[in-house]
């Protein structure tokens, strides 16, 4: 027999691209220990309990069971603050692979509990699913931030909005459909980076430039960890103006607006490739790229 269901608040975390193919195994028990370091530390930052009995692993994620009388506001005001800055003293100090970004979702609802310790509840399901929203996955994807926010409808309608600490103006409405679950939640980018706008360019004579693009583009189209669209995109994670990168449909022409873009930012082109190495290092072709670079008159 079970015990009577009890109320309490959810807090879900997932582990962007945990299984993606460029991890090794070291890497994912990094992100790991990551992923619990951000967490815990968040929490005790926020003075929110944390008991590992109430924490449910499940390899790129975790499913933490808060008591009901935990002050709700802080799951969404003082928490994703902390859990973005966490994330970005991690991916500091971690090799490219170890680094996290991450979608957290907040919810609240009965819990039962079986003689196991074990729980059972619709709405811990329904939080479990609404962190798995597309629109969520996506607007992490495509933006510049470590952290994505998802409440749950009642949640935002409870509690976000009433909280001008929240940022109820900053979240906007998706729809869920996953699996079993249709319904609506309630998303925002806790730190999303905008960057300034470009500097102009030092003058170059021209024809000097468009041969030096040339010849970069071409090493470029050959050199491991960026000859695909996805390895690119990975690339591109590292630089913190990524974001004003215009996207091509072709490799070359890809590559071009990349270098491009770079070459207006002070220190781009060596970000670039600083970037590049850690895919392509020992190469032939990371090594024709330091040439290339050294031929340039960037930095």
């Amino acid at each position: 027999m079970g015990s009577a269901a009890v109320h309490r608040s959810f807090v879900v975390v997932d582990v962007e691209g945990y299984g993606d193919e460029t991890r090794t195994t070291h890497h994912r028990l990094a992100a790991r220990d990551g992923m619990y370091r951000v967490l815990m530390g968040a929490f005790a930052d926020c003075d929110l309990p944390w008991d590992d009995k109430s924490v449910d692993d499940a390899g790129d994620s975790l499913i933490v069971v808060l008591p009901g009388e935990v002050t709700k506001a802080h799951l969404v005001d003082r928490l994703p603050a902390s859990v973005a800055a966490k994330l970005r003293e991690h991916n500091a100090a971690s090799s490219h692979g170890a680094r996290l970004r991450m979608r957290l979702a907040v919810h609240f609802g009965e819990v039962a509990y079986d003689v196991h310790g074990g729980k059972s509840s619709p709405e811990l399901i329904f939080a479990c699913r609404i962190l798995d929203a597309a629109e969520a996955k996506a607007a992490l994807k495509t933006s510049n931030a470590t952290l994505v926010l998802i409440a749950s409808d009642p949640f935002f309608q409870s509690v976000v909005r009433h909280h001008p600490s929240a940022h109820p103006d900053a979240f906007r409405l998706v729809r869920v459909d996953v699996k079993e679950v249709r319904a609506k939640a309630w998303i925002r980018l806790v730190d999303d980076y905008q960057p300034q706008s470009a500097p102009a360019p030092a003058p170059q004579r021209q024809p000097e430039r468009a041969w030096a693009l040339r010849a970069g583009v071409e090493i470029l189209l050959r050199t491991p960890g960026f000859d695909t669209r996805d390895g690119r995109d990975l690339v591109l994670r590292d630089l913190p103006f990524a974001g004003s990168v215009p996207r091509m449909p072709t490799d070359r022409g890809d590559i071009a607006s990349i270098v491009r873009t770079c070459g207006n930012y002070p220190g781009g082109i060596t970000a670039l490739l600083d970037a590049i190495r850690f895919y392509a290092d020992g190469t032939t072709a990371m090594a024709d790229l330091d040439a290339w670079l050294a031929a340039q008159d960037v930095d």
